[in-house]
C-alpha cells in the first residue's frame, strides 16, 4: 500500500493499536486486542496509518464475513479503532464508517447472556452529572419510544407471514431482547450511580469530568482526553474511563506532571500540558 497523502499524526499500525488499547477499560481491552491482533497480522504492524485505503478495509471485512464469524462482535472493535485513528489525525478520512455491521441471528444462550449483563447492585458507580443525565435520557427513550417501535415491528411481522419461518419476526424478537437487557442495565446503573461534580476551575488537579491535554513525549504529539465514569466511556469520542490505564495515570495529577502508561508496544510517557475543568 502506498500513501497518497501525509496525515498530521502518521504512525505505524502497531503504535496506533497500543495507543487505542490504552484508552479502553480492562474488561474491553482483551476483546479489542484479539481483533486488532488479527487486523495487524493481516496488514503488518509496521504499515503506516496513512497508507490505509478504503478498499483495503472493505476487503478485510469481506474476508471476515466469509469465515462465518459473528461479524458484529468481530468488527465493532475495529470500527472503533479506525474512528480513533481519524480523530487522532492518523488517517485522512474516517475509515471506521466503512465497517457495516450486520445483525447476526443470536442463539438463546447469547440472548440470555446479554440479559444478565448489568451493573452490580452492591457497587457504587461514579458518573459525571452530564453522564447521569445522558443515561436517564437513554432510558426514557428506550422505554417510551423504542419499546413502542419494536411492538409495531413484531405486530407487522406476525401478520406478514407464518411467524414460524419469519426472519423479520426473529430479528424483531432479538432486537426486543437486546433493548430490554439494556433497559435493565440502565436501571441498575442509575440505581447505584453516584454523581461526582466536575472540579472547579480553581482546582489544579485532574478529576472526573476534567479534559486533559497530554504531550506524548515519545512521539512529540498532543492528545486530548476527557476523564469520565466507566459507564460513560467512549474512546472514539475522546472520553476515557477513569479506570483505564491512561485514566488511572492522570487522575489527581497536575500540569507538568509526567506519567507512564503500560501499552502492548511498551511504556508510553506523557506530560500533562493543560487541564480544563
Amino acid at each position: 500500500m502506498t500513501a497518497k497523502t501525509t496525515t498530521k499524526t502518521d504512525m505505524t499500525l502497531g503504535e496506533a493499536a497500543g495507543r487505542f488499547l490504552a484508552t479502553l477499560k480492562e474488561e474491553e481491552r482483551s476483546t479489542a486486542q484479539a481483533e486488532l491482533n488479527r487486523f495487524l497480522r493481516h496488514f503488518g504492524t509496521d504499515v503506516r496509518t496513512s497508507s490505509l485505503r478504503a478498499m483495503d478495509i472493505e476487503d478485510y471485512q469481506e474476508k471476515v464475513e466469509k469465515t462465518g464469524a459473528d461479524v458484529t462482535r468481530r468488527l465493532e472493535p475495529l470500527k472503533a479503532f479506525l474512528t480513533f485513528l481519524h480523530r487522532q489525525g492518523a488517517t485522512e478520512t474516517n475509515l471506521g464508517r466503512l465497517i457495516k455491521s450486520r445483525r447476526p441471528t443470536a442463539s438463546r444462550s447469547t440472548t440470555a447472556k446479554a440479559a444478565r449483563t448489568s451493573a452490580p447492585e452492591d457497587e457504587v458507580i461514579q458518573v459525571t452529572r452530564e453522564g447521569y443525565e445522558s443515561l436517564k435520557q437513554e432510558l426514557e427513550y428506550l422505554t417510551t419510544v423504542k419499546r413502542a417501535e419494536i411492538a409495531r415491528e413484531l405486530y407487522e411481522a406476525r401478520i406478514d407471514k407464518d411467524f414460524r419461518e419469519n426472519a423479520p419476526f426473529d430479528a424483531a424478537k432479538q432486537h426486543q431482547a437486546e433493548v430490554e437487557a439494556r433497559i435493565r442495565q440502565l436501571e441498575r446503573t442509575l440505581a447505584v450511580a453516584k454523581i461526582v461534580d466536575q472540579p472547579s476551575k480553581s482546582d489544579d488537579r485532574v478529576g472526573l469530568g476534567s479534559t486533559v491535554i497530554l504531550r506524548d513525549l515519545t512521539h512529540d504529539e498532543e492528545l486530548t482526553y476527557t476523564l469520565v465514569g466507566t459507564s460513560e466511556a467512549n474512546p472514539v469520542a475522546g472520553r476515557i474511563s477513569a479506570a483505564s490505564p491512561v485514566g488511572k495515570a492522570v487522575l489527581d495529577r497536575r500540569v507538568g506532571d509526567e506519567i507512564e502508561v503500560a501499552a502492548p508496544i511498551g511504556i508510553i510517557r506523557y506530560r500533562i500540558e493543560r487541564i480544563i475543568h
